[in-house]
């Protein structure tokens, strides 16, 4: 009786150890196809001849979305707002960019995007003072549009919940907090902490 137990779990261990070692086997040739499509495709990329950056991708800033820039602009908003920036309404891969742009654009897409974001940090810290001072409408005013141009800092929506939250508005924080949890964020982290805390002050 004992030596049949024992035969049968050994047949079940065995079999049990080979459908892992299928499966195993099965993903491993899965992830080797994939990575030879990416190379593929990274190699095709690569090659692709310079195209002129499409002139809808170019962001001008709007300074009439906000209130007049404090004289001696000490956020560096308008030095900010000054240069040439690059707003992704739609997120792309930088596989997708060199397809679309050729590998020689990428130095300067990535340069005008940053400048993009430094204009938004610069809103941002504009806004964060704003509301230490307690000009919090003033300040609501440039988080929200910063956060319509695609906002990732944390200050951005954080400080945009608590006015809301202090002014008992409820609604705005639902909204806010679905932007938030719809947004394509770079840093999944990021998004988590800022849903946390928005949930924090429903």
């Amino acid at each position: 009786m004992h030596e049949a137990l024992n035969l049968v779990l050994v047949i079940l261990s065995f079999t049990l150890m080979m459908a892992l070692a299928i499966k195993h086997s099965v993903n491993r040739r899965r992830q080797e196809e994939m990575n030879n499509v990416f190379l593929e495709e990274e190699a095709a990329a690569n090659n692709t001849r310079r195209k002129e950056i499409d002139p809808g991708l170019y962001y001008t800033p709007n300074l009439s979305a906000h209130p007049p820039i404090p004289e001696g602009d000490p956020h560096r908003v308008e030095r900010a707002a000054s240069r040439k920036m690059i707003y992704f309404r739609q997120p792309m891969t930088n596989l997708e960019l060199k397809k679309q742009y050729g590998p020689q654009q990428m130095e300067t897409i990535a340069h005008q995007e940053e400048n993009f974001n430094e204009y938004l940090k610069a809103l941002t810290n504009w806004a964060v003072s704003l509301h230490e001072n307690g000009k919090n409408d003033e300040a609501l005013q440039i988080l929200e549009y910063t956060l319509s141009l695609g906002s990732e800092f944390r200050n951005t929506y954080k400080i945009t919940a608590d006015i809301y939250a202090q002014n008992k508005n409820k609604n705005a924080l639902e909204a806010l907090h679905k932007t938030a949890s719809e947004h394509h964020f770079r840093d999944s982290a990021i998004r988590n902490h800022i849903l946390e805390y928005i949930e924090g002050l429903k």
